[in-house]
């Protein structure tokens, strides 16, 4: 009997910011204290002592709970849907042909920025770290600059090839 008492104190003492959280969570009053109440109704049945820490404990089942919810929320609004009917309004992830054109003609424009950028080091440090996956160690010791001297040559190519594609859009 004490155990029961034990727990049924701890829940009383939280129960209160239990609610709001669960109210934060969900986003509804309603389904908070419906959800505090079947936390409670689980909690019961554990034994407490076995617990490290009953509030955060209490706060995952809340949490765990909304999820659930929520989840089983969706699941039923699409129950029963017409498979045609409920994917109809999304996007089927394609480009169109004009996406793709314009694209490659701003990748162009940016190669040709890049490739007429007066810094042959530049141009190098650009080349390795963006097409060859190169580390910033690696491109310095291959030009035989500083880690932070790569970094701003390649920064400031960068800067100047997002103005050009800015300037494409």
């Amino acid at each position: 009997m004490n155990r029961a008492r034990t727990s049924l104190e701890l829940y009383q003492t939280h129960r209160a910011s239990l609610l709001s959280y669960a109210t934060r969570l969900s986003g509804d009053q309603a389904v908070a204290e419906d959800i505090v109440q079947d936390v409670w109704l689980l909690f019961s049945r554990q034994r407490i002592e076995t617990i490290a820490a009953p509030l955060n404990y209490l706060r995952t089942m809340v949490r765990n709970l909304v999820i659930t919810r929520g989840r089983r929320q969706v699941l039923e609004a699409t129950a029963g849907t017409d498979f045609e009917a409920a994917t109809a309004g999304l996007a089927d992830g394609q480009v169109s042909p004009e996406e793709t054109a314009a694209s490659r003609e701003t990748m162009q424009r940016i190669l040709d920025t890049i490739a007429a950028l007066p810094d042959e080091r530049q141009r190098q440090a650009i080349h390795m770290y963006h097409f060859k996956g190169m580390k910033l160690r690696e491109i310095g010791i291959r030009l035989g600059l500083s880690l932070t001297r790569v970094h701003g040559l390649i920064e400031e190519g960068m800067v100047i090839c997002d103005r050009v594609r800015k300037e494409g859009q």
